[in-house]
């Protein structure tokens, strides 16, 4: 029976550890490897302790459609 258990607690103890991921959507020349993006994602998850995710998107009304389409349903929680 413990067996059984154990994985089954391992399963629901895991989120509890996991860091929280912060989305942001961006434009692609500041998530690049030459942008700023990368020294603002190691420099803010070292703060927040959290994971910063970059949504890229080719530019700034690329990413305003992409917010028009998704409305509430974004998973965007930074622009």
């Amino acid at each position: 029976m413990l067996k059984n258990v154990l994985p089954l607690l391992a399963l629901v103890a895991l989120p509890v550890f996991a860091k929280p991921v912060l989305t942001v959507y961006t434009y692609d020349s500041f998530s690049a490897d030459w942008g700023p993006g990368p020294v603002v994602k190691k420099a803010f998850e070292a703060d927040c302790n959290c994971e910063l995710k970059f949504v890229a998107l080719e530019d700034g009304v690329s990413l305003l459609n992409r917010l028009r389409m998704e409305g509430k349903n974004s998973k965007a929680d930074v622009v």
